[in-house]
């Protein structure tokens, strides 16, 4: 079983040489701590504002693969003091 460090740096890498489409983005979920606790990937960002117009400024903001990889990246830094105790 690999720990959560593990995982997110694998993701990471995945992320940074993987080839997606230009329309792809990705809502994070944080936790009460202010760290990633989810990321889904939504492929037709249209049809995600369309679905959540009535949510108004409280629906989660759609992240692209640059913005995503510097969230993941601060989530990983924030994280490697929590993750070597």
């Amino acid at each position: 079983m690999t720990n959560l460090k593990e995982e997110i740096m694998s993701y990471l890498e995945f992320l940074k040489r993987s080839k997606n489409h230009t329309d792809t983005r990705w809502v994070v979920k944080y936790n009460k701590k202010g760290l990633v606790k989810e990321v889904k990937q939504i492929y037709k960002p249209s049809e995600y504002y369309s679905l959540n117009l009535h949510k108004g400024e409280n629906s989660r903001p759609l992240h692209n693969k640059n913005a995503l990889i510097k969230i993941l990246e601060n989530d990983k830094a924030t994280r490697d003091p929590i993750l070597n105790e």
